[in-house]
Formats: structure tokens, sequence, C-alpha cells
């Protein structure tokens, strides 16, 4: 089931959004009669066992995985991040939001490989919440936090990140999905 890499890493669902451009919560969408988390829970599965979702819904606790609140709720991805830091015993750590449904395990395979120690984070050109973070930048999440900097992109922006480009085999399972407009047009990919 995993590589002796893969025990090194724990996979870490973002789940704890509010949605607002969806109106109801993304990683229960259903794509292909599934929840968006099935198909997410099943790509890090071929990766790692270790696995967790970053929610204080109880409705996710029947994927069988912890579920963890925010540490501090209401802090958006930041917040999500560094709660999943927070708890996490592994080094590397696959950080995905729950809006990926077409992610695969080639896509956070092809992430691992790209690992260098003097990076930070690892992640797809544009894709934010598809990436690879070392526990070490916990702290410099908290201090986001701290300042009430919640972009995630100004949090990447204060770290050492290497920025791998999107193939183009790579690309329709990076795509991730925040409104009814774009959920409706990803029924229509298969």
């Amino acid at each position: 089931m995993n590589s002796g890499k893969g025990s090194d890493i724990t996979g870490i669902i973002l789940a704890g959004g509010k949605s607002s451009r969806m109106g109801q919560d993304k990683g229960l969408k259903l794509h292909n009669g599934k929840p968006f988390i099935t198909h997410i829970i099943r790509a890090i599965e071929a990766v790692t066992n270790k696995i967790m979702i970053i929610t204080a819904s109880a409705d996710y606790e029947v994927f069988g995985y912890p579920c963890i609140p925010d540490i501090i709720p209401d802090q958006g991805p930041v917040g999500g991040i560094y709660t999943g830091l927070n708890h996490t015993e592994t080094t590397q750590n696959l950080i995905l939001s729950c809006d990926v449904p077409f992610v695969t395990a080639m896509v956070l395979n092809n992430l691992i490989t790209e690992y260098e120690s003097d990076y930070d984070v690892i992640t797809y050109k544009d894709i934010p919440l598809i990436t690879l973070y070392n526990k070490s930048v916990m702290s410099t999440f908290f201090e986001s936090i701290e300042k009430k900097r919640l972009s995630l992109r100004k949090t990447l922006s204060t770290l050492k990140v290497k920025s791998i480009p999107i193939e183009k085999s790579i690309a329709p399972f990076v795509k991730n999905i925040n409104t009814h407009q774009q959920y409706k047009e990803a029924t229509q990919w298969n």
C-alpha cells in the first residue's frame, strides 16, 4: 500500500472551510456518485496511510480518519494548515483542500519526487492547495495568524517555495471546484 518513503509522509485534508461560494460543504459534494473527499482519500492512501481531516464537522467522521477542528477557528486555509502541521508527526506533509476531487496518486507522487530539503514547500505553480509542506513551517503559519496575514499566497511568499510546472498530463487532475459553475462544468469532464 505504501512505499517506505510514504510512511514518512502524512496526508492532511482541509475540510473546514465555510464554502461560501459553493453554499454547501465542498468536501461532501458528489463526483461520480461519491463525495469529493472520498476521491481525495483514495489518492492519498496510495501514498501513505497516515491521514487526517481538518474539520469541525462530525459529517467527516464516517471516512474513518481522525477529524481535527482548527486550533484557532475562522483563519481560512492558513489556520487549517497550521492545525494540520501542529498535529502531524511527520516532517513531510501533503496538504490538500477538499475541493480537488480529480487528484490522483500520480499527482501526489510527482510532488514527492520533487522534494528537496532546501525548500520549505513544494507546490504546483498557482495551485497552493495540493502541496508538500515541511513541518518546520508551522511557526510561520502561526505568525501569519497572529499578524492577521490570512492570505495563503502571502504566507507562502515568506517561505522558500519550489514551484513546479503543471504538465499537460497533470492539468486535469489539479483542478479545484469552488463554485456551482465549476461544479457543473466538472460533471461534464467525465
